[in-house]
C-alpha cells in the first residue's frame, strides 16, 4: 500500500525515515544547545509554541530536508509551504502535556486537507518520555467538539482538549527513533503525556502546507515557500533565517505574531 492512501485510510502514519541517524544527531545538537542557551529567557515559550522556522536557522533547514520534502510531496503534492514549526519538547520528569485534541479545530487556515503535520524524533521517543498516541481513522469522522481548560499543565495555549473520550481499541503509541517521523492528518485526535522518564524528548513538530492553503476570511498568516511554487497562497511570504536569532530573524517572528494577534485574542 502507497504512503499516500495509507495516510488517507488511517489518518496516520505511525513512522517513516525522515531524515539520516546521522542528519538527527546534527539537529539534536542544534535543539540541544539551544534549550542550554535560552531556556531561562523570557521569550522561551513563545520561541518555542509557533513560527520557530522564523527565528531558528536549524529548525528550517531541518524543514527543508529533500528527504523530508519528497514525503511532503507525495501527500499533498509538489508545491510546499512551511506554515508553522515548534519545538515541542519535554524536559526529564516534568508535566507537560497535550490532551486528545484535533489541530484542524483551532487553526484559522484552509483547505484542512492539503495541510499534513510531521513530528520528527531528535531523540528516542516512547510512551515513558511522553511519545504520542493517536486514535487511528479518528481523521474521517470529521470535527469533534472541543473545550478549553486553560489548564497549566497543558502545552496548548488553551488547554484544548475534546469533550468525549476517544476510543481506546484504536488508539496507536507512536514510538520514534532518532530521524524518524509520524505523520497525521489535521483532524486526527491525538495526545502526548508528560514525560516520567530520566531523559529529554527532543523532537520538532512541522505543518507543512500545500499553496492552496491561506487563512480563513478574518485572519492573517505567514508561510516558507519551501518547494515549487505559491501563487495561489494567501499567506504573507518570509524567508528562512540566515542565523540564529539573528536582527531580520526577529523581525520576521514579530511581524508573524502581528498577524497572528487576531487568533490569540483571547488567550489570557
Amino acid at each position: 500500500m502507497s504512503l499516500k492512501l495509507n495516510y488517507h485510510n488511517d489518518g496516520l502514519i505511525k513512522a517513516v525515515d525522515a531524515i539520516s541517524p546521522d542528519r538527527a544527531a546534527y539537529y539534536s545538537r542544534k535543539c540541544e544547545n539551544f534549550i542550554d542557551q535560552y531556556s531561562s529567557h523570557p521569550n522561551y515559550i513563545d520561541w518555542t509554541y509557533g513560527k520557530t522556522e522564523l527565528l531558528l536557522q536549524w529548525v528550517a533547514q531541518l524543514a527543508a530536508e529533500e528527504t523530508l520534502l519528497n514525503i511532503v510531496q507525495e501527500l499533498i503534492g509538489p508545491n510546499i509551504l512551511l506554515w508553522n514549526a515548534f519545538l515541542p519538547v519535554k524536559p526529564p520528569h516534568s508535566t507537560g502535556k497535550f490532551d486528545w485534541h484535533q489541530d484542524a479545530t483551532y487553526w484559522p487556515v484552509s483547505p484542512a486537507n492539503e495541510i499534513v503535520s510531521f513530528w520528527v524524533a531528535l531523540s528516542s521517543v516512547n510512551q515513558s518520555n511522553g511519545g504520542m498516541q493517536m486514535v487511528k481513522g479518528s481523521h474521517a469522522e470529521g470535527p469533534v467538539a472541543h473545550e478549553t481548560t486553560f489548564d497549566k499543565t497543558s502545552m496548548l495555549r488553551r488547554g484544548q482538549k475534546v469533550s468525549v473520550p476517544a476510543d481506546d481499541a484504536r488508539i496507536v503509541n507512536i514510538d520514534l527513533t532518532p530521524g524518524q517521523a509520524s505523520i497525521h492528518h489535521t483532524l486526527m485526535l491525538h495526545r502526548s503525556r508528560s514525560n516520567s522518564s530520566d531523559n529529554w524528548r527532543l523532537g520538532v513538530g512541522l505543518n507543512y502546507a500545500s499553496c492552496n492553503v491561506g487563512p480563513k476570511p478574518g485572519f492573517q498568516d505567514s508561510a516558507i515557500l519551501l518547494r515549487g511554487h505559491a501563487d495561489n497562497s494567501r499567506f504573507e511570504l518570509m524567508e528562512s533565517p540566515k542565523t540564529d536569532l539573528d536582527n531580520n530573524a526577529l523581525a520576521n517572528f514579530a511581524r508573524s505574531q502581528q498577524l497572528q494577534s487576531t487568533r490569540y485574542a483571547d488567550v489570557k
